[in-house]
């Protein structure tokens, strides 16, 4: 029963991460992306998300006594750069949605080379990694979508509803595959609520965001910013823990509470952004 679960898992993830793909593949143009690598920060959040956040997430988990699962799980989703939950906290925050739109395809697209390098020098030796089988699953879930929604973009009439309709799919299939999940590890998620694993979460989606913030870019680019480095790629996350260890369900466990913590400082702050925005653009009542 268990090893059918870890199977139908790894299926709808894969689906899941394929599909992400391909819809931010489809609202993707070449000129978006030639016009984002103009940017002046671009290259400063890149090395942020790739570089200083896969690190940061390996050395505040091994600051603290956690499982050998658990560090590996965080350490995983500090690596996944391009969670497409920045996209509607961006547009929530009144951001700027082109910049986080061509921030998140490269990320996401970066994925594939960094994830396994990173996965090499920073997981746990005890947990059975090989980085090299990575590289195929990444790209055939990312590379290939993207190349294909972008490629099909120019024949599609309605392009923001396609997208619209593939983020309710996948978000649908994510919570499907995460229940599938939770039914075998259901212990082991009330066990990482009840533990130092939510708390160490909670600090490194926060310093992730502060990382972010840090770049002294103009309101709405600084917030798609902190929004894009905050978010980790949390299904790819899960694309590689159905891979690659299906059974350790300790990795499964804190990927799921990674995305929950994510998702509420995520939805929070943009939500903090966005009420502040429409204030201050409200017009100042009549006087007398």
């Amino acid at each position: 029963m268990a090893e059918s679960l870890n199977g139908l898992f790894a299926l709808l993830i894969f689906v899941t991460v394929a599909l992400t793909a391909f819809s931010i593949g489809l609202v993707t143009t070449l000129n978006r992306l030639r016009s984002a690598l103009g940017q002046r920060y671009v290259i400063v959040v890149v090395l942020l998300n790739c570089v200083v956040v896969p690190l940061m997430g390996f050395l505040i988990s091994n600051a603290v006594p956690l499982s050998p699962g658990a560090r590996s799980g965080i350490v995983i989703c500090a690596i996944c750069a391009g969670g497409p939950l920045a996209l509607k906290a961006t547009q929530i925050a009144k951001g700027d949605l082109n910049w986080s739109m061509s921030l998140t395809v490269m990320l996401l697209i970066l994925n594939v080379v960094t994830l396994p390098l990173w996965s090499a020098l920073l997981i746990d030796g005890s947990v059975a990694l090989r980085p090299a089988d990575l590289v195929g699953v990444l790209g055939a879930a990312i590379l290939i979508p993207v190349g294909l929604g972008m490629a099909i973009r120019p024949r599609v009439s309605d392009v923001d509803r396609w997208f619209r309709l593939l983020t309710l799919a996948t978000n649908a299939l994510l919570v499907l595959a995460i229940a599938i999940g939770l039914v075998a590890s259901s212990d082991g998620l009330v066990a990482g609520l009840s533990s130092w694993l939510a708390p160490v979460v909670l600090v490194v989606v926060l310093l992730a965001g502060w990382v972010g913030w840090a770049i002294r870019d103009e309101r709405d680019r600084r917030r798609a910013s902190t929004l894009a480095t905050l978010n980790r790629a949390t299904s790819v996350a899960l694309l590689v823990v159905g891979r690659t260890f299906p059974d350790q369900f300790e990795i499964f466990t804190s990927v799921v509470v990674f995305g929950l913590v994510q998702t509420v400082v995520a939805v929070g702050l943009a939500l903090y952004w966005g009420v502040a925005t429409s204030r201050s653009a409200a017009p100042a009542p009549a006087a007398g």
